[in-house]
């Protein structure tokens, strides 16, 4: 018990460092934002999830709302290592001068992931098209993602790195936006966890310094530990 709130006291003040560090950063290299959403997964066997996930950003440190944006799908596990991805999202987004538009935006792809000595790999790739404001735009979104998960450790720490690739003209390969992202899951309980993480995204347009915070529900059979 005393090594868990060791390593659990460890984290806090890691954490209270980035969070007094990360803005001071952020204004030297890149724009600060924060994301915070709560996502909920139901189990309904051992195959099939359901999901849903609300997330609302800022932008400008926490002075201005970026978008909100909700986003429903299901997962469907065709092998042991290998799960198919399609979802639905709902955004209501500051596009700048031309104000806040609703957008659509559809996603379908797959991840394959697996355990091997506490160390969990995901490869996951997912074609997007999002609606907005009388455009669309398609992306192909690859991300690769390694997680320490050890059966007695109160959080376990992530990485993983994402790219954005557009589709269907001359900028593929061009490689737009990308996403590096640390973080640790704490769970509570085998039903709720808590996901704390710092994401550094590289774009063509700016960059940003994210701190998010994600609330995890889930519900039905197979919960995570």
């Amino acid at each position: 018990m005393n090594q868990k709130l060791y390593r659990l006291g460890a984290l806090l003040l890691v954490l209270g460092i980035c969070l007094v560090a990360f803005p001071v950063y952020a204004v030297a290299d890149g724009e600060f934002a924060t994301w915070t959403g709560v996502r909920v997964d139901w189990q309904l066997n051992p195959e099939v999830k359901f999901r849903g996930t609300f997330q609302a950003r800022t932008q400008n440190g926490l002075r201005e709302m970026e978008r909100g944006r909700l986003n429903v799908g299901m997962n469907y596990r065709v092998l042991p290592l290998l799960q198919l991805k399609g979802y639905y999202e709902l955004q209501y987004r500051d596009r700048g001068a031309a104000g806040w538009k609703i957008g659509h935006r559809y996603q379908a792809g797959f991840i394959v992931s697996g355990t091997r000595r506490n160390i969990r790999l995901g490869w996951r790739e997912l074609l997007q098209h999002t609606f907005m404001g009388g455009t669309n735009e398609a992306q192909l979104r690859s991300r690769l993602r390694i997680a320490y998960e050890p059966g007695n450790w109160v959080v376990y720490p992530y990485f993983s790195v994402e790219a954005f690739q557009p589709v269907g003209d001359k900028a593929f390969f061009s490689l737009p936006r990308v996403r590096y992202r640390p973080g640790v899951r704490w769970p509570f309980s085998r039903k709720t966890a808590l996901d704390v993480y710092y994401c550094r995204q590289y774009d063509v347009k700016r960059c940003l310094n994210i701190l998010g915070l994600n609330l995890e529900q889930y519900f039905g059979k197979n919960l995570p530990r």
